[in-house]
């Protein structure tokens, strides 16, 4: 078993390696969009994966499952158990939180929460009830816990469900080292981040960075975090180098736990990164997760304990009220078999959920094959007359799903909705949503029950 982490190399090209106790540490990990912030702390996972130490992704983006894939993404990457998303091991839930915490606690696996397809809402009271339930545990075994678009649970101006979340991260980032957990934030900017929570960071991995409030927000980090004679002189070449930066580059500054401050080159990443940018015109490609059916199982079956616990607890409580009433209200039994009643049902709806599952695993060749066809038979419909350079003054223009829609009519030419819903593995409104902008432009225009794309000049 390794006993160091080796995420990359130097600029003299020695080996980078940080120590395992990063489990247990606090780090930010900041970068403008495709500079490899979430590489980075992909590889990081991968390392800790070699170690044997298990960890845990709260993932709104959905692209930390290419763990459970080789580079290719085929079969080979590590073994993963993904909650929610497309490729969903187990269903997620909103209010499964502190249910998952217990799961994976008690099973001792690593395991990637994709909430790409839920609601914001369901994200922050998801990552609010994980997190207060970690910080009610002490695990058996320490654990690091990456926190993906961390300004949407720790914002600077909080509002509603995001005082919660807030909250619930910042204590996880100030205490949990108490307790044998470790944290990762990463984001796109410096300023969006909630201060007081980014500056309790103990090391900062910066990649490019270009925006003012962000070289401002950063200058706050240093102020707060560093000391000593060196000090000014590394925060000038530091902020000074951030805007020319290469993508997979950046500096790693741990002034009072390592003390170390380096400029490295991230490796590449063992497994495969589904947030690669693709070329307009070359087809999606058909990606296998490695099977971790022991793992789903024993966790499946952690959760679901818990969740029977839960519903003990209750009706423990229960009773302890109803005995104390003297004498016995006659609606106090029927609330009690109506209770009943209640559990039998989450008992049935549990296998059912478990039946849906299993279902799915068995349809899940048909599904790809069905997606594959599809794929080769509307790309070579769209092979003749389409000049894709035409379409590129469109990416600024449009948000990523819009513009990840546009391609897949440039390759397709023309697509139904179900197509359309297989081809982005989105639900249908967001895919309602992504075509009616793209008919608002005139990209796109509807024709019977196809969309065709129209062709600029």
């Amino acid at each position: 078993m390794k006993h160091e982490l080796e995420i990359g190399t130097l600029m003299s090209g020695a080996k980078f390696t940080l120590p395992l106790d990063l489990v247990t540490r606090t780090l930010a990990i900041i970068a403008i969009r495709g500079a490899g912030k979430t590489i980075a702390a992909t590889v990081i996972a991968e390392e800790f994966c070699e170690c044997g130490m298990p960890w845990v992704a709260l993932d709104p983006v959905g692209v930390w499952w290419g763990l459970r894939c080789n580079p290719e993404g085929g079969p080979g990457g590590y073994p993963v158990v993904v909650l929610g998303g497309e490729h969903a091991d187990i269903p997620i839930e909103k209010h499964i939180g502190a249910r998952v915490a217990d799961a994976i606690l008690q099973e001792n696996v690593s395991c990637v929460v994709d909430l790409s397809g839920e609601s914001k809402n369901t994200w922050r009271q998801f990552v609010a009830d994980f997190c207060d339930r970690l910080m009610e545990l002490r695990p058996a075994v320490p654990r690091h816990i990456f926190i993906e678009e961390a300004p949407e649970f720790v914002p600077q101006k909080p509002m509603g469900e995001q005082k919660r979340s807030l909250a619930a991260v910042d204590r996880l980032i100030r205490l949990g080292r108490n307790r044998g957990y470790g944290a990762t934030l990463i984001s796109q900017r410096f300023a969006t981040i909630q201060k007081d929570v980014l500056t309790q960071c103990e090391s900062l991995l910066a990649l490019r960075s270009i925006g003012k409030p962000d070289r401002s927000a950063v200058r706050n980090w240093i102020a707060e975090c560093i000391t000593g004679a060196h000090a000014e002189r590394d925060a000038a070449k530091f902020l000074d180098s951030l805007v020319g930066l290469p993508d997979g580059q950046g500096w790693f500054w741990s002034p009072q736990w390592l003390k170390i401050f380096s400029q490295i080159r991230i490796r590449r990443r063992k497994t495969y990164h589904p947030g690669a940018t693709r070329t307009v015109g070359e087809a999606p490609k058909q990606v296998q997760l490695s099977d971790v059916k022991e793992f789903v199982d024993r966790f499946g079956s952690a959760l679901a304990k818990e969740s029977e616990k839960r519903e003990a607890r209750k009706t423990s409580t229960v009773s302890m009220d109803s005995a104390r009433v003297v004498p016995v209200d006659p609606m106090t039994e029927e609330n009690a078999r109506l209770r009943a009643q209640v559990a039998d049902l989450h008992r049935q709806l549990g296998e059912a959920k478990a039946a849906l599952q299993a279902i799915r695993k068995v349809m899940e060749p048909e599904y790809r094959a069905m997606q594959k066809l599809f794929s080769e038979i509307d790309s070579a419909a769209a092979a003749v007359g389409i000049d894709a350079g035409r379409y590129e003054i469109w990416r600024a223009r449009l948000n990523s799903g819009e513009w990840q829609l546009l391609q897949f009519f440039v390759e397709k030419r023309t697509l139904t909705k179900q197509q359309m819903q297989i081809l982005m593995g989105r639900n249908r409104e967001t895919v309602r949503l992504y075509c009616g902008k793209l008919v608002r432009a005139g990209l796109v225009a509807k024709e019977g029950d196809h969309w065709i794309l129209q062709e600029l000049q």
